[in-house]
C-alpha cells in the first residue's frame, strides 16, 4: 500500500496520502487549504505493517490461559495453543484483505 508525500504550492504544507487501491489514484488535495496544486515529493521508504501471526497467537493464547487460571491441563493447553494460532491466521487473512480491499468484510477461510 503506497503512501505518497506531497507540498502544497499554495500554503507550503507538506501531508501524505495512503493509496488502498490502484484506482484512488486522483489529484490529492491539501489537507490544509484544499489545494490540488501540490507537488510530489521524493521521499523515503516507508511501511505500513500488519499484525504478526506469532504475536497474535501467543497474545491470543496468553489470554486464554489467563482465563482459564489453573483449571488447565496439558492436553488443554494444546488445544488453546492450536486455537490461538488458527485465530491469529484468521486475523492476519483479514487485516492484509482489509489493506488489500479497504473492506474489513468478512473473508472465506
Amino acid at each position: 500500500m503506497p503512501i505518497y508525500e506531497y507540498r502544497c504550492r499554495t500554503c507550503k504544507k507538506k501531508f501524505d496520502v495512503v493509496v488502498l487501491r490502484a484506482s484512488e489514484r486522483g489529484s490529492p488535495r491539501c489537507e490544509s487549504c484544499g489545494s490540488t496544486d501540490v507537488a510530489k515529493l521524493v521521499s523515503r521508504v516507508r511501511y505500513l505493517a500488519g499484525p504478526r501471526e506469532t504475536e497474535l497467537a501467543d497474545n491470543t493464547e496468553r489470554r486464554l490461559l489467563k482465563r482459564f487460571g489453573k483449571n488447565v491441563d496439558e492436553g488443554m493447553r494444546k488445544q488453546i495453543k492450536e486455537l490461538a494460532k488458527t485465530a491469529a491466521k484468521r486475523g492476519k487473512r483479514r487485516f492484509e484483505s482489509m489493506m488489500d480491499t479497504g473492506s474489513s468484510e468478512s473473508i472465506e477461510y
